[in-house]
């Protein structure tokens, strides 16, 4: 505590070797303060070499600032070990940098505890990287610090702002990439090997949504409490007599004529056969719901024991794993607005307080060489849930200009209509807003970016 007085009394600096103790000596702090990086950065840039010393109005601000961060430092906990531990790193894409947190929450203990804070700046081209790709460094660094304080071994549970591990386990960088496909491969690398850490029902990284605000009670009431989905075992693993109550899903969307049309599919593998159910408008992820309710529907009509769903959807997987529970405590609400397809996950939660519901994800794309039975009929949904085009489509024209509008979306960074719009008008070609809105509601990668903007934030201190 006398540090810490003698801290706080400090005067200002007055050249670069004053500011350069002063940073020492504060350093001891960087993972007990968020943001310690970008608080300290304007003292470190009168420190440089290259510059001469000014202390200005940004310095005297962050000399201020990184002495009361330090009087009011969170207490870091002891890391602790065991399959009851929850650790969770909260990772997030700043406007100058990334920052992570990483917490922990043993059993008996009703609020979760600081590990650390880190935080840095945008290094050379990283500014211009897309939001995704900001997300996903800021993930990156934080599963490697993670490890470096507790290790390999523990799951990970990671809550980004937005879905990640689908971009990572397609071990391919999208079209409108911005970082090197050298760094694309070092993200993917690391997450998803540290993910395949542990066994297929308790990975070493699992994506979830949760609400770890510190101070803040760990439990619901019981009117709060909602009925979540258990994981499953991989197909392979489950007993002759288990198998006739698995059900693989899927569902998809696309346009028939000038008309979008879904298809959401349920397959069992031990009758060989599929079902399946058509409708009008809305996303390939609205179809992957669907096909959730239409398993429900099978297994209580069935009177089944308990239902074990396969879906190579993360985000349906999440849901029924644990963003139900998030989503009811906030009244299906985010912000004033309804969370996306309140009505679906209602209807789901409310099953599943009925049924014994176990989920299982599975990887979509996988070599030949190490596909399984589980992954065999993942190609059968597949199928089922594929949408076939009318034969003759002679709206050439609308087309066209469907291709053209696709072609100016994925570059111009999927940041809505009127962004489209400019980029295309900017390189000579004028779009209609119809065929723009058109490719934006079947953007797989708006829907993502729709759906995690709708999420309570998840940042410490929320």
């Amino acid at each position: 505590m006398d540090v810490i007085n003698k801290i706080a009394a400090m005067s200002p600096p007055t050249n670069k070797k004053e500011t350069q103790a002063f940073l020492g000596v504060v350093g001891f702090w960087r993972m007990h303060i968020p943001n310690y990086s970008l608080i300290v950065s304007p003292l470190y840039h009168v420190t440089r070499k290259k510059n001469k010393f000014k202390w200005g109005p940004e310095q005297g601000q962050a000399f201020e600032q990184i002495k009361q961060e330090i009087v009011h430092a969170a207490a870091l906990g002891p890391v602790w070990a065991g399959p009851d531990v929850r650790n969770v790193l909260y990772p997030t894409a700043g406007e100058n940098g990334p920052t992570w947190s990483l917490w922990q929450k043993a059993p008996g203990e009703t609020r979760g505890r600081p590990l650390g804070f880190w935080s840095r700046g945008y290094r050379g081209s990283e500014a211009h990287y897309t939001p995704t790709e900001k997300e996903i460094l800021a993930a990156y660094e934080g599963v490697r610090a993670a490890s470096e304080v507790m290790g390999t071994e523990a799951q990970l549970l990671l809550a980004p702002r937005l879905p990640l591990l689908g971009w990572m386990f397609k071990e391919r960088a999208p079209s409108t990439h911005h970082a090197t496909d050298a760094t694309w491969s070092k993200w993917v690398a690391l997450i998803t090997q540290r993910a395949r850490i542990g066994s297929p029902s308790r990975p070493g990284i699992l994506e979830v949504i949760t609400d770890w605000p510190e101070g803040k009670d760990f439990g619901m009431s019981p009117e709060e409490e909602v009925t979540h989905a258990e994981e499953a075992p991989p197909y392979n693993k489950l007993t002759e007599d288990e198998k006739p109550y698995a059900l693989f899903t899927d569902g998809s969307c696309r346009i028939v004529g000038k008309h979008q049309r879904r298809k959401a599919a349920v397959w069992s593998p031990t009758r060989r056969v599929a079902e399946a159910a058509e409708g009008e408008g809305e996303s390939s992820q609205f179809a992957e719901v669907k096909a959730i309710q239409l398993a429900l529907d099978i297994a209580e009509r069935e009177k089944w024991p308990t239902l074990y769903l396969y879906t190579e959807s993360w985000m349906v997987a999440n849901a029924l794993w644990g963003w139900l529970q998030q989503w009811k405590r906030s009244n299906w609400q985010c912000r004033g607005k309804p969370t996306w397809a309140a009505p679906l996950w209602q209807d789901i939660a409310a099953r599943l307080e009925k049924l014994v519901v176990k989920v299982c994800h599975v990887d979509a794309h996988v070599p030949k060489s190490r596909a399984t039975e589980e992954h065999q009929n993942t190609q059968k949904v597949d199928q089922a849930a594929k949408i076939e085009g009318a034969q003759v489509d002679l709206d050439w024209q609308r087309k066209g200009e469907l291709f053209i509008a696709r072609w100016a979306h994925d570059p111009s960074g999927h940041q809505g209509r009127d962004v489209t719009y400019r980029w295309a008008r900017d390189r000579g070609v004028d779009l209609s807003m119809d065929a723009i809105s058109q490719v934006i509601h079947q953007c797989e990668t708006c829907a993502a970016i729709k759906q995690a903007k709708q999420l309570k934030p998840l940042w410490y201190g929320g």
